[in-house]
């Protein structure tokens, strides 16, 4: 049975019994949540519902109280035994069914085992399948050998370690809603590993017995002192192991032999020209497995960088090249397997098929980034070892830093140390390995203060009033109540003059803060009190927080104000819509392939992330920018319509990076005759359509102009542009202009002609620095030349070899003392050295007797610190220290 078809299957199954279908979550909950990195389980975009919150969904009728999802998911607190074992994955899929406080253990243990075990369904042997229980929960133990029916001998009891979730939490906490566990295995037999099957996973080892299911049954809210009091609202979180079932209904030994994963490893094993040997070649499956999830977080908007979720997913896709490297590959080839990885899961989650081509060149430029770190790192590795004696340690830092900074594989560092005779401290680097791995688990644990206390206050009015009501995208001023005031997680019945609070409304002008715009700013003035608004947020269910200061008066809750936005609204609804313009404009000239990557729009100026590989030319600039200004000056309607969100895709609408999206989505439309003359050969219709709840102008005209200030890469495959529209345009080239008009007076020019005038200085610059320099060089060759420096003759190798040492002497100035140390010195070879340079020179006749100039500069830079290199008869490189240089003479010969 095919992955897709037990994906398929367990959501119809579950459909079938009256739960509503939902999309995955993206990898990065849509939702912020301080404590997890990636989304880690299927439960995660359901906290608020098991929390008691109404579970409404967009787009769907009625209270669904029944969800069933397949999950994206990733966790990297274990990724070294990604390729190694049989039961790990970064990313993986978790089918989950989950009740809100609706049906309980009786029906979540019932359908699980009919769904396993039912020919209907997957139609696994039911003796081969093995329950546990927690301990003490006598309830679980009845359904399943009462009401089930499972034998009792099939059936096992554990402590809170392995059977309650948060493990431990009775006896440690934390605090909050928890509750035993259930677990189903399914037995593959004894030559999967040791235990008896009369013992089932008491007793098990290997891979005999693998968990196939999981079944939370939160029930109790812990509090303090250990008190498991029972929750008024009893739910299910169940999830379901695809990537374990998958190989036993394909009866391949592991998930890496199913259809998911083999076109992959076969893909590998094709262009690196090193087989697949099953378990035990690990890097084909390192490379199979976190390809794919680099490729669904690249999809889901991370971008590759140095912190955070970039620096995670930087980090697997370098483990990944690593073990490329491993195979032979010296060029890039992960990014040629993103194509497979689109086949093979874009029925499912489609988004990746839409994202093709932006992460494979996201991919290919991190590669090709790495590759250089690995040359980086064997030239590291090799200053070290050259420092470290035959027989000698090389330490454990050296080893880590190489590994964990500069993402040198350890395979390689112990081959290498290997062969010069140098012993790795492989213990110390486990320990620092060990704790960067703690560091790494802190970030992405799934942990039980997952359930933060909200605000007593806050919950009340969530409870009684359900989300603001936002009336900004009509008027700016409105008269609202105060529903609530928070200073700090406590709700107050006033607020007096200068503290700073949030305030809640049952109405509000105030966009919050969302899709790349910032929230709003302004003032709040009732018969008592006048607060001025710094900034605007929601929370996940909806409620307007505005985030106040109490200028003068008092404020108390329930009374009447005026809620005025601050008219800088206006600039940021003129930059919002010229970003959408923006990004309309980047696909026309540089191709479909364009995809935001995050934005900022502010009263100030709009910020704009795509994805692309190179920088932009100042063509493409001038290009972009005057489409942009061509959108503006046709003065077309801003169409804002409210739509199905499967009617909003069939028109083509995008969807910006970082907005979760419900079944009703509001579209944002541009479109129109432009010219295009002399931007791009594209049709003369250019349009811009997305998905955005944002501000916008009603017509483009009211943008004014629009000006692109900057365009740089913030990391590989990704590009930022900084524009001002409008009235921020227009001071921008103002001071612009003032700034040119003022540099120009500096060197007697005027604006036309300042260009001219800086070439020309520019070039009388350069001819003196050759001047002064020449005469430098010319100095120092006189110095040599009339023998008032003494240089050292040596024989090395069989050669002549004259060395000349000249402290303060500029690297640009060694040649021309090269060539009279090699004529004065009658030596075969000539080296000079200086405190920031190295020449090496060699005869022609020595050339021919093997004498290599290149060569030698390579082994004395390095000892010196530094790099070059050369031909065999000129090379030159920079140092750091001569003296060391120079003492690594004989190893040169």
């Amino acid at each position: 049975m095919k992955t897709a078809e037990i994906r398929e299957l367990y959501l119809r199954f579950f459909q079938e019994r009256g739960h509503v279908r939902l999309p995955s979550d993206n990898l990065v909950p849509s939702e912020p949540d301080p404590t997890l990195m990636f989304t880690s389980a299927g439960m995660v975009q359901f906290k608020p519902y098991f929390l008691g919150a109404t579970p409404v969904f967009p787009g769907r009728e009625g209270v669904w109280k029944r969800a069933t999802t397949t999950q994206k998911c990733l966790r990297i607190g274990d990724i070294e035994n990604v390729g190694r074992t049989a039961r790990h994955n970064s990313f993986f899929e978790m089918l989950g069914n989950f009740s809100f406080g609706d049906y309980f253990k009786q029906e979540a243990a019932a359908w699980a085992w009919e769904f396993l075990t039912s020919s209907e369904w997957l139609g696994l042997d039911a003796n081969r399948l093995y329950v546990t229980v927690y301990l003490d929960d006598d309830e679980a133990y009845r359904v399943w050998t009462q009401v089930v029916g499972v034998p009792e001998s099939h059936v096992s009891r554990f402590g809170e370690d392995e059977n309650f979730w948060p493990a431990e939490a009775p006896s440690k906490g934390p605090n909050g809603p928890c509750g035993p566990c259930s677990e189903i295995f399914y037995d593959r037999g004894p030559q999967f590993g040791g235990g008896a099957a009369e013992t089932g996973p008491n007793t098990s080892t290997g891979d005999r017995f693998v968990e196939i299911w999981n079944l939370v049954f939160t029930q109790f809210d812990r509090q303090e002192g250990g008190l498991m009091q029972p929750l008024p609202q009893r739910n299910i979180d169940t999830g379901f192991g695809l990537y374990r079932v998958s190989p036993i209904l394909q009866d391949k030994p592991d998930f890496y032999e199913t259809d998911l994963f083999l076109p992959l490893i076969e893909k590998v094993a094709e262009l690196t020209g090193a087989p697949y040997l099953g378990a035990a070649s690990v890097s084909h499956r390192v490379i199979a497995e976190h390809v794919r999830a680099v490729t669904f977080a690249i999809t889901d908007g991370v971008n590759l960088s140095n912190t955070g979720a970039g620096y995670v997913i930087r980090k697997l896709l370098r483990r990944a090249t690593r073990h490329a490297y491993l195979l032979g590959a010296r060029d890039p080839m992960i990014f040629k397997l993103v194509t497979i990885v689109v086949q093979t899961m874009r029925d499912a989650y489609p988004e990746v098929a839409a994202a093709e081509a932006t992460v494979r060149e996201a991919i290919e430029a991190e590669e090709r980034q790495f590759l250089r770190t690995l040359g980086a790192g064997l030239n590291r590795l090799e200053d070290a070892l050259a420092q470290t004696e035959r027989g000698g340690e090389l330490s454990g830092e050296v080893v880590f830093l190489l590994s964990d900074t500069f993402g040198f594989p350890l395979d390689l560092t112990l081959e290498l140390a290997e062969e010069r005779g140098v012993h790795v401290n492989r213990e110390r680097y486990r320990v620092l390995m060990g704790e960067q791995q703690e560091r790494a688990r802190g970030a992405s644990k799934f942990k039980g203060e997952i359930f933060k206390e909200v605000a007593a206050a806050l919950e009340a009015v969530t409870r009684e009033s359900g989300p603001t009501e936002f009336v900004g995208f009509e008027r700016l001023n409105v008269p609202a109540t105060v529903l609530a005031v928070l200073n700090g997680n406590a709700g107050v019945e006033q607020a007096r003059e200068g503290e700073r609070v949030q305030v809640v409304l049952d109405h509000t002008p105030f966009y919050a803060e969302g899709g790349g715009q910032i929230g709003d700013s302004g003032l709040l003035e009732g018969p008592h009190a006048r607060l001025i608004v710094t900034g605007t947020r929601k929370t996940p269910q909806g409620v307007f927080l505005h985030d106040a200061t109490v200028l003068r008066g008092v404020l108390t809750q329930g009374e009447r104000v005026e809620a005025r936005v601050d008219p800088a609204r206006l600039a940021t609804q003129r930059h919002h819509t010229a970003t959408h313009l923006l990004q309309a404009a980047l696909r026309a000239v540089l191709g479909p392939s364009v995809r935001q990557a995050g934005s900022l729009v502010s009263p100030e100026r709009l910020r704009f992330d795509f994805t692309h590989s190179e920088a932009l030319t100042a063509t493409q600039i001038a290009e972009v920018e005057t489409l942009v200004n061509r959108f503006v000056q046709s003065d077309f309607e801003v169409s804002k319509r409210t739509m199905p969100i499967a009617d909003a895709r069939a028109t083509g609408a995008m969807a910006l990076f970082g907005e979760k999206y419900g079944d009703t989505v509001r579209v944002v439309t541009v479109e129109g005759p432009v010219s295009t003359l002399g931007v791009t050969p594209e049709a003369s219709t250019v349009t811009s359509r997305e998905l955005c709840g944002g501000c916008h102008v009603n017509r483009t005209g009211e943008i004014g102009a629009f000006i692109i200030a900057s365009e740089e890469g913030t990391a590989a495959g990704v590009r930022r542009i900084e524009a001002y529209a409008g009235e921020a345009a227009v001071s921008f080239a103002r001071e612009n202009l003032e700034r040119l008009a003022h540099a120009a007076s500096l060197v007697v020019a005027t604006p036309e002609t300042l260009v001219e005038r800086l070439e020309r200085l520019q070039d009388d610059l350069k001819a003196a620095r050759a001047e002064v320099s020449n005469l430098k060089a010319e100095a120092v060759n006189a110095r040599v030349a009339g023998g008032q420096v003494s240089a050292e003759t040596r024989e090395l190798g069989g050669f002549k070899v004259a060395v000349l040492n000249l402290p303060g002497v500029a690297a640009n100035e060694l040649r021309l003392a090269g060539d009279s140390l090699l004529e004065r010195s009658g030596a075969d070879i000539a080296i000079v050295a200086s405190d920031s340079g190295l020449v090496v020179k060699a005869r022609k006749d020595a050339v021919e007797r093997g004498a290599n100039a290149g060569k030698i500069l390579g082994v004395l830079a390095v000892a010196g610190g530094g790099r070059g290199g050369g031909r065999p008869d000129m090379a030159q490189g920079g140092i750091k220290d001569a003296q060391a240089a120079l003492r690594a003479l004989e190893s040169a010969f």
